[in-house]
């Protein structure tokens, strides 16, 4: 719990340093408590103040308000973990094979503990991908280069016939082991916007703010994984929307952000209103 308290920390400051670039805006960052981030800045005399404490809320576009992550984030976080057992412990034999891992997600989402089938399922796959081929009976898997072979018969892989759907292979410059634990990006929802501002909203009631000259929140899509991405462009979403109007008229928050990390960086002032 400590070390996952910690992680959480570190991603909240590496947000605010990038959002803070994209203002080109310098400071002191520090993580803390309610809020998440205490930030010193440099220029306060330039409409910006002294201290500020930042909210940071990371937005995704999956997103199903009142679960933890989003489901896409949940399977991307299992397949990285599956990748990293993966080349832990493939054979050096497989050190050109590329192959591509189409996950039944229906079927993975209904597990409860993903974590529990990490290793069980990354073992299943390198066994597979050696042995499970027309060249069996080799130790060394065979692939013409450039040339894709595909296998959707898993029998004696009890945990890839439960959650795998297809494999393909395929030989190349070098191993790689992916699979479709994407997202299609869907944009910014209204509603859900609105949502987070109100329930943000009513957590900083309770913040001290004796040493802060300005509380910001911080919504943030910093593009360090395809649930988190914005590849939209800022003219496309109705910040000024009634709906999310209502909610930062009643805000703690002297200002409110969205903002998107590289490579497709921007940032809105969602409040207050720009004239």
């Amino acid at each position: 719990m400590a070390m996952h308290s910690e992680q959480k920390k570190d991603k909240e400051v590496y947000i605010v340093r990038g959002f803070l670039k994209t203002l080109r805006l310098k400071g002191r960052v520090k993580p803390q408590e309610n809020p998440d981030v205490r930030v010193a800045l440099c220029q306060p005399n330039a409409g910006w103040p002294a201290v500020a404490g930042v909210e940071v809320r990371e937005h995704y576009n999956d997103e199903i308000l009142g679960k933890l992550d989003s489901q896409g984030q949940r399977l991307w976080k299992f397949w990285w973990k599956v990748r990293e057992k993966v080349e832990q412990i493939r054979p050096d034999a497989l050190s050109q094979i590329h192959a591509f891992v189409q996950l039944k997600k229906r079927n993975l989402l209904k597990q409860k503990r993903l974590n529990s089938i990490i290793k069980g399922i990354a073992k299943e796959i390198v066994d597979f991908v050696v042995n499970g081929s027309e060249n069996g009976h080799s130790n060394i898997i065979i692939v013409p280069d450039w040339e894709e072979r595909h296998f959707g018969d898993f029998m004696g892989y009890p945990l890839m016939e439960k959650y795998v759907k297809r494999v393909t292979i395929r030989k190349g410059f070098y191993g790689m082991f992916t699979a479709n634990a994407n997202a299609s990006i869907v944009g910014v929802s209204i509603t859900n916007l609105r949502k987070i501002i109100e329930e943000k909203n009513q957590k900083a009631q309770k913040y001290n703010r004796m040493d802060l000259d300005e509380l910001w929140l911080l919504i943030a899509a910093p593009h360090d994984n395809a649930f988190n991405a914005m590849h939209g462009f800022p003219e496309q979403i109705n910040f000024g929307h009634t709906e999310i109007m209502e909610a930062c008229q009643r805000t703690p928050f002297d200002r409110i952000f969205f903002w998107s990390g590289p490579p497709h960086e921007w940032y809105r002032k969602i409040w207050p209103k720009e004239p």
